[in-house]
């Protein structure tokens, strides 16, 4: 029997208790809902059988479009060669001087060293560099990010990728922030960055250098003889012999004859010196000394034959020493064919003595001194400690100069001086161990990585203690809503944090090829969310981030809490229409990761069912079709909560699969939850609870209402019974009752 003007549990799918009135308009709403849902449904389903059917990109030029880039970008008096058949380079001639002579190599970074890019996809640069390792032009040919798809973002990556035009591969390359002011010198270049695009400029910087330095260390035939492979020890700066000096990398050593003579009285050595007895004022020894084994002495003052010398010799804990000596007392080891006046050098360090070993040098000086007083006479001597002498260049100490006299018969004297040799700062100089490109960019974000990390403690310490975050529930509706706004403004907006099915796809995609995911790490803001996600993931489930950590989300719920204020409310779905259209998520998934696995030229564009890059990345700055789809599911929300993330989000769909490893049940239940009481199922905007009262991990976005209902009162059923049993079972006392039982004789007893 059913009461006129009421509706009961009986009706078929019932949700809540509609007015007969409204459930025929209703019916009518879920039919089209149902409707859109089998079109959207047949769509992903042609793109799925499509996803193979388109071959992967080449990426690579042929030869008419190279000879085109030449003659573009150098000029007519330039031919393209034949390609080598070490790499896949076209050297380009020039012919200004009459007959042609190698000018520069041509080459695709894809082809020599293919870096990844936030898509997942390799970024392709065509590089036109000189036998000496200077770049001429550098050109975007191809990319995927999914962020500058348009012109005006490709022109972004087409003007960072031209900065390096006229570096070279021995410049200190960094980029900042993407209205920093370039500059360069010599050795040191800093660029500015990319708006939004860490990832993609991070992947650029790479795909340059590291192609560019292959093909230099590759040895290419080169008729001019100017190939050279990038010189070891990494990036120095260009110093001259004076600013050398100035910071102590290079000493002179200076003594008189005058000097000598004192030193030697009293010995057997004494006046067996006529020249220097004859010259008091003149110096007997007159030297500059250096460590060459500093790459930024070495690579300054030796030409790059002597500095590989250097670099070959200075192994394990050998130190190598240059001396430039234009000595009567010439410095040497002290054998047997030492010249009767001659010198041994030595190092002095905590009391310990050193010996220094000579090598022959027969290769130039980059820096000859000349100019600072250095004869030409002066002849570079090398020498170097043994190589396990334990001697540290960062610690104080001297060079020892044991002057020696021999006389007719060979009996040698000696005297020995000392002379301190401080380096301000040495471990500055000491060879610097290449860091990652995307250490970089984690330091240049620490601020933002910091404020990240707090909020994150403070989000794991509420969702510990949800009982008291919940209760009451103004406390949980200001917290959550101040906290909607710090997602959208701070992670979203600011820090650009919105993590996307594209993250999970460029890292599929890179391990499909055996390559590295680490172009990831220039994403630090990115980075520290996935290592959230994936322990919450264990702990909660998807939740999580759904419920509290992804912009778009939280952009959503403002607007839905926004449009609530104005007297605008949202309707729940049938309770099976709602169950159907939560798989769409799971089909739009399995369309993308086919996509990625068979390499389809589809696969970009199923992405693109993410409004996250126009409405968060790109703050709608994007072509308008993309602006009207992420309009169209932020409108969505005022008609059904959160549509776009419980029905058609294929991030959200991966992480529910990943969140059924969760290890706790988290939502307090009661036995009278689902039977008899639905109030928590009623609540529930994202209708993640049964009619028996279970709660669907996998759909739940932790909101924490069902928390706060459960501490209520005033709205929780159960709670509500057990107040009222409770206030019948107090019997009320009469007023002489009352008297009596408070009576003093009573009390007595």
């Amino acid at each position: 029997m059913q009461i006129p003007g009421r509706t009961t549990a009986t009706r078929q799918g019932a949700d809540c208790p509609y007015v007969p009135a409204g459930r025929a308009q209703a019916a009518r709403v879920d039919r089209v809902i149902n409707r859109i849902a089998v079109i959207v449904g047949q769509w992903l389903m042609a793109l799925l059988l499509l996803a193979g059917a388109g071959p992967a990109t080449a990426g690579i030029l042929d030869r008419a479009a190279l000879e085109q880039h030449v003659h573009q970008r150098l000029g007519d008096g330039y031919t393209l060669g034949e390609r080598l058949s070490q790499l896949p380079v076209w050297p380009v001639f020039s012919r200004a001087s009459g007959k042609p002579s190698l000018h520069a190599y041509l080459f695709e970074s894809i082809d020599i060293e293919p870096v990844r890019g936030y898509s997942g996809k390799p970024i392709d640069l065509l590089i036109t560099l000189t036998p000496a390792g200077r770049f001429i032009d550098v050109s975007l040919i191809k990319h995927y990010e999914p962020i500058f798809q348009s012109e005006s973002a490709t022109r972004e990556l087409i003007d960072f990728a031209a900065q390096y035009n006229d570096l070279t591969i021995d410049h200190d390359i960094q980029f900042f922030k993407a209205w920093s002011k370039p500059s360069r010198d010599e050795t040191t270049a800093s660029l500015h960055g990319v708006l939004r695009g860490t990832v993609s400029a991070t992947a650029i910087d790479r795909s340059i250098l590291s192609a560019a330095v292959r093909v230099a260390e590759a040895g290419l035939d080169d008729p001019s003889g100017q190939a050279r492979k990038p010189a070891p020890g990494g990036r120095i700066k260009r110093m001259g012999w004076v600013d050398l000096q100035d910071v102590g990398l290079i000493q002179p050593i200076e003594h008189s004859n005058a000097e000598l003579e004192r030193a030697f009285a009293g010995t057997p050595g004494a006046r067996r010196d006529a020249a220097g007895i004859f010259k008091p004022g003149a110096l007997a020894i007159q030297a500059w000394a250096m460590p060459v084994g500093l790459p930024q002495v070495g690579r300054n003052v030796l030409d790059p034959d002597g500095w590989l010398q250097v670099h070959e010799l200075a192994q394990g804990d050998r130190w190598m020493f240059l001396i430039l000596d234009d000595s009567r007392y010439r410095y040497t080891d002290g054998g047997k064919d030492a010249p009767r006046l001659h010198t041994v050098p030595a190092l002095r360090q905590d009391d310990q003595t050193f010996a220094l070993q000579p090598f022959p040098y027969e290769h130039k000086m980059r820096l000859s001194g000349r100019g600072s007083g250095v004869p030409d006479s002066a002849q570079p001597r090398l020498f170097g400690t043994a190589g396990d002498s334990g001697f540290d260049i960062t610690r104080p100490f001297s060079i020892e100069s044991r002057v020696v006299r021999s006389d007719s018969e060979g009996v040698a004297t000696a005297v020995r001086f000392e002379h301190p040799f401080p380096i301000p700062e040495a471990a500055r100089w000491l060879p610097k161990v290449e860091r990652p490109a995307w250490l970089h960019v984690w330091e240049q974000r620490r601020i933002d990585l910091i404020i990240l990390g707090v909020a994150l403690s403070l989000l794991t310490v509420g969702l510990v203690g949800q009982r008291w975050l919940s209760f009451p529930a103004r406390r949980l509706s200001w917290v959550r809503t101040l906290w909607l706004v710090f997602t959208l403004v701070f992670i979203g907006w600011w820090a650009q944090g919105q993590l996307t099915i594209v993250n999970i796809t460029s890292a599929l995609e890179a391990l499909l090829h055996g390559e590295s995911i680490d172009f990831l790490l220039a994403d630090p803001m990115s980075v520290m969310l996935w290592v959230f996600v994936g322990i919450t993931l264990f702990v909660w489930g998807r939740g999580t981030f759904c419920g509290w950590l992804c912009p778009f989300g939280a952009f959503q719920e403002l607007i839905s809490t926004v449009a609530g204020w104005f007297g605008l409310k949202r309707r729940q779905l049938h309770s099976r229409l709602d169950a159907d259209l939560k798989w769409l998520k799971y089909l739009v998934l399995m369309a993308i990761i086919i996509g990625v696995m068979v390499g389809s030229p589809f696969t970009p564009w199923m992405i693109e069912i993410e409004p996250f890059k126009t409405a968060i990345s790109m703050s709608f700055e994007r072509a308008w079709p993309y602006v009207a789809w992420a309009s169209a599911c932020l409108a969505l929300t005022l008609v059904v909560y959160r549509g776009f993330c419980r029905y058609l989000c294929p991030l959200g769909a991966a992480l529910a699969l990943l969140g059924r490893v969760r290890l706790l049940r988290w939502v307090p239940r009661r036995s009278a939850c689902g039977t008899p009481c639905q109030t928590c199922r009623f609540r529930c905007s994202y209708q993640s609870i049964s009619p028996k009262g279970v709660v669907d991990y996998a759909e739940c976005f932790q909101c924490l209402e069902c928390v706060s209902i459960y501490q209520d009162d005033r709205r929780c059923m159960p709670l509500i019974v057990e107040a009222r049993r409770t206030k019948q079972r107090v019997i009320p006392l009469l007023a002489e009752d009352r008297a009596m039982a408070w009576s003093p004789s009573h009390e007595s007893h």
